[in-house]
This record gives C-alpha cells, sequence and structure tokens, in this order.
C-alpha cells in the first residue's frame, strides 16, 4: 500500500512574497532587454521555462535560434544568482499552516514517500526550500528544467521515486499536491489523484472547474490529508 506524494512548492508549501517574479524580471531584461514589469503573465502552476517563452512572445521579442538557447541558459545562471540576493532580503517570507506538521507525519509514515513537482528549475526549487530547512524532505522530484511542459512532470518525478526508493508506484498510487490548475491537470493527465488546495492565487471556483479528487482550504487538517494520499 506505499503511495508517493509529489508537492509543488510555490503557494502550496510556501510563499516567498515575489521574489522568484522579481528575480527572473531582473533576468530578462539583463539577458533580452524586456521589462517584464510590463507583460501580464500569470506564473501560477507553470514552468519557469513556459513563463520565459510566454513573456518573450508577448514582448513581440524575434526569436534568434542561434543565440537564444544559449542567452536562456544564461539568463537561469543569473536568474539563481539574483533569486538568492531576492531571498536574503527582509520581506514576508512563510510557510504555509500545517506544513511542517504534515511533512514531519508524512516523513514518519511506513507507506508514504514524498517527492517535489515544481515548475521551478531544480536548483531555484532548492534555494526556495532551504530559505525554510524544507529541501531535506524531498530526496526527488521532477522540475521545470526537466520540461517546460508541466503535462511530463508526475512521469518523470514518478520514475525518480521508483529508482530511488526501490518500489514501484501505480498512477492511482500518487498524489499530487498543488494550488493551481496546472497540479490538477497534470495529476489527471498521468492518471494520479488530484489534492487541491486554495492557497495560492488561483480561487476555489477555477480549481473546482477542474473537478480535483480533493480540494482543501489549508492543509493544516493533516490527518484528512494524510486520508486523502492513502485512498
Amino acid at each position: 500500500m506505499n503511495r508517493l506524494a509529489l508537492f509543488d512548492i510555490d503557494e502550496t508549501l510556501i510563499y516567498t512574497d515575489g521574489a522568484g517574479r522579481r528575480a527572473i524580471g531582473r533576468a530578462l531584461m539583463e539577458k533580452f532587454q524586456v521589462d517584464a514589469s510590463k507583460l501580464s503573465v500569470s506564473m501560477s502552476g507553470k514552468t519557469d521555462p513556459q513563463i520565459l517563452r510566454e513573456m518573450l512572445e508577448l514582448a513581440k521579442r524575434p526569436p534568434d535560434a542561434d543565440n537564444d538557447k544559449v542567452r536562456e541558459q544564461e539568463m537561469y545562471e543569473l536568474y539563481i544568482e539574483l533569486l538568492e540576493e531576492e531571498l536574503k532580503k527582509d520581506g514576508r517570507y512563510v510557510i504555509h499552516k500545517g506544513i511542517p506538521e504534515l511533512l514531519h507525519l508524512l516523513d514518519d509514515h511506513n507507506h508514504v514517500q514524498m517527492g517535489l513537482l515544481t515548475g521551478n528549475i531544480e536548483r531555484g526549487a532548492k534555494l526556495k526550500l532551504d530559505r525554510f530547512d524544507l529541501w531535506k524532505f524531498f530526496p526527488i522530484g521532477a522540475y521545470g528544467s526537466d520540461s517546460a511542459n508541466r503535462m511530463d512532470l508526475p512521469a518523470i518525478a514518478t520514475k525518480r521515486a521508483e529508482e530511488h526508493y526501490g518500489t514501484t508506484f501505480a498512477p492511482h498510487e500518487v498524489a499530487v499536491i498543488g494550488d493551481s490548475i496546472y497540479d490538477v491537470m497534470c495529476a489527471k493527465h498521468f492518471g494520479a489523484v488530484s489534492i487541491a488546495v486554495n492557497t495560492g492565487v488561483t480561487t476555489r471556483e477555477a480549481l473546482l472547474e477542474q473537478k480535483p479528487d480533493y480540494l482543501f482550504d489549508s492543509l493544516e487538517d493533516i490527518n484528512a490529508v494524510l486520508e486523502a494520499i492513502l485512498k
């Protein structure tokens, strides 16, 4: 009866006061001369590469096949430096209610393993979670640096979990926990249990439209969340 619980990061586990948006905006300006503050792009639930491409398209910046891939990689290197700077600034950085208790409960559970499923590139994910001493709970994960398409990430995370934990997980034994419609959509695409939490910018109504298997206002009721993961 083993289960794999895959957690999103931003607005599901933690709130970082826009540090990621500020860092990616500064990196875009330096590498592509694009002013992200003038672009209306929702970042919730999207992968970092997807956000970058959407911003460049909105800025009507013509692609440069010979140089853009190199600049994109350079931008992510710069983004990591800037994200580290932003996270060191004073800000309203918080762990959402119930998260420490839930992670300790799952970490001690004999039949639940944990991992990440996030649009953050891996190094960005580590920086954000290290800020709250949460990285230690997640030995495996799938990241925006693995694929720009979030639909690919459940399969990547599950494969890594099977290799790390030495067990197999059928899709219905995997739970994806997140605050955006894309968390629900990628769970359903893979055949996993979708556990939505209304702690982000996505409205409850928008989450309900995706028909998640479970919808919580927060993850504070850790026993109810555990029950959803184990079902």
